[in-house]
């Protein structure tokens, strides 16, 4: 009985979803032929879009290092702080170049004090020293000249006593016809011609204090000459029978005629040039002398404001080696790190000090590659940064990379938009957000679902209702917009009823 009662039910319950389900699919399938969703098109703006994510970056973001390593002696910043461009962010200990600059400073004010004396004039005072100087100069000169007529009149005799020994050792020794006594008659003649021309020089330089130059010149050449005569007749003193027959005392004779032949030698170059010397001084004195008592000419100022030109250079150069052990801020902006300590050994491998722009942000984002054939540079876009709800930021493309970034495992671009408004105070560095850049836009469009175009033989066709007629209409497209509507670029007009559904 019970089971007849569990069969009967079970029946019961099959028989009511069989009739369910007939009467769903009556409804779902034959009452859906019969229900249409329909849309008239009618001209209005048509947006593309492109939505991607993005990151608020510092247009410049700077870190500074010192150029040199040393140790830190001043940081007057702290992480925070905003700065101008030029201020003096960290230091190195730099004493001695400090000392270098003060020294290079004051060379720098003696020139400028000098050009300013010489465009004042010289004094009386001054004019005396210069002619002083003068005086002293030439009287430096007169005495030299006197004891170049010594020192003259000592060359002489050493040749005329070189000559007069030569001549012994010829009489006595090298009298016969052989190769020696050939040798020291020939020197003995160079000599000789030394001695008759240095006798005129001699003579020329007492006339006249003019003719001494050209008779220290002139003697210097006769001392030479006699010189190698007198090593020519000593090198024949060794020679075959000489080297027993010429005494040892001769031979000490002729050693010691060339070393006063030498001695006279450094004695003429010395008061050579001490007379060359003396002349200088003078003209220089003379020199000196002139300038104090004319005006000051236009060359003269040229060349003090070169000096002055120069010693500037110089301390450029000292301060050029105080900026290395020195950080300053290269823009406006707000300090982010802090590195350098007070005494401490910083390198010029590591970052000191960062440093921000301020108010001057930009966005970084990665743009698929899908996308980025879209995206061009000056497209506006609208910012929803993730601190402020719903607030809209306006930004526009500044640039794209033209070479991809891998974001996991895709291909993007980086795409860099700068904020239209940079003075906000509430955009900072690091802020996320989502970023909508506006790739077309365009008035008085007509578009339809981009799912209602038939496609069919290479051609796009869309079904038009007409009165309770149903036609397909041929129509050409465009764009797809952001919600997914496609741009009619022919086929339909104002007006036109389109089946959605």
């Amino acid at each position: 009985m019970n089971f007849k009662k569990l069969l009967s039910r079970k029946y019961i319950i099959f028989t009511t979803i069989t009739i369910v389900l007939i009467v769903a699919g009556y409804f779902l399938f034959f009452n859906s032929k019969n229900e249409q969703e329909l849309l008239t098109v009618h001209p209005a703006d048509f947006l593309q879009e492109v939505s991607a994510s993005g990151k608020i970056t510092a247009k410049e973001n700077l870190n500074l290092s010192f150029q040199e390593a040393g140790q830190v002696s001043f940081v007057p910043v702290k992480i925070g702080d905003s700065v101008y461009a030029g201020q003096l962010l960290a230091s190195q200990n730099n004493g001695e170049l400090q000392a270098q600059f003060s020294q290079m400073q004051a060379g720098v004010d003696l020139q400028e004090a000098k050009l300013k004396q010489l465009l004042a004039g010289a004094s009386p005072e001054d004019v005396q020293i210069a002619q002083d100087a003068v005086t002293f100069a030439k009287q430096n000169l007169t005495n030299s000249q006197v004891s170049a007529l010594a020192t003259l009149d000592n060359a002489y005799n050493a040749i005329y006593n070189a000559y007069t020994t030569v001549s012994y050792m010829q009489n006595t020794y090298f009298y016969a016809s052989d190769i020696q006594g050939i040798k020291v008659q020939d020197s003995k003649r160079v000599i000789s011609d030394s001695l008759d021309i240095a006798k005129k020089y001699l003579e020329d330089a007492k006339s006249s204090s003019e003719n001494i130059d050209s008779a220290i010149s002139r003697l210097n050449i006769d001392l030479n000459n006699t010189l190698s005569s007198l090593q020519i007749v000593r090198q024949q003193c060794e020679e075959g029978v000489y080297y027993l027959r010429v005494s040892t005392t001769d031979k000490n004779t002729l050693d010691t005629q060339k070393n006063t032949i030498t001695t006279n030698l450094s004695s003429l170059s010395t008061i050579g040039a001490s007379i060359a010397s003396y002349k200088v001084a003078i003209t220089q004195a003379q020199n000196a002398l002139t300038l104090k008592k004319s005006p000051p000419r236009l060359s003269d100022i040229a060349v003090y404001q070169a000096q002055i030109d120069q010693a500037k250079a110089s301390l450029q150069q000292v301060v050029a080696q105080l900026n290395k052990k020195r950080i300053y801020s290269p823009i406006n902006g707000i300090i982010t790190v802090v590195n350098a300590k007070v005494g401490g050994i910083f390198s010029s491998a590591n970052t000191a000090i960062s440093v921000i722009s301020k108010n001057n942000f930009e966005i970084e984002s990665f743009i698929p590659q899908i996308n980025i054939s879209l995206i061009s540079v000056g497209q506006e876009a609208k910012i929803i940064l993730d601190s402020y709800g719903d607030a809209e930021f306006l930004a526009k493309v500044i640039s794209i990379d033209p070479a991809e970034t891998i974001k996991d495992g895709v291909s993007t671009y980086k795409v860099m938009l700068e904020f239209i408004n940079n003075d906000d105070n509430r955009i900072k560095s690091g802020m996320t957000g989502n970023i909508v850049i506006t790739t077309l836009k365009k008035s008085n469009v007509i578009s339809v679902p981009q799912g209602i175009i038939i496609y069919r033989n290479g051609q796009k066709f869309v079904h038009v209702k007409n009165g309770e007629n149903i036609n397909e209409a041929k129509v050409e497209t465009g764009s797809v917009s952001f919600n997914g509507n496609i741009e009619i670029i022919s086929g339909l007009q104002d007006g036109n009823i389109v089946i959605v559904k």
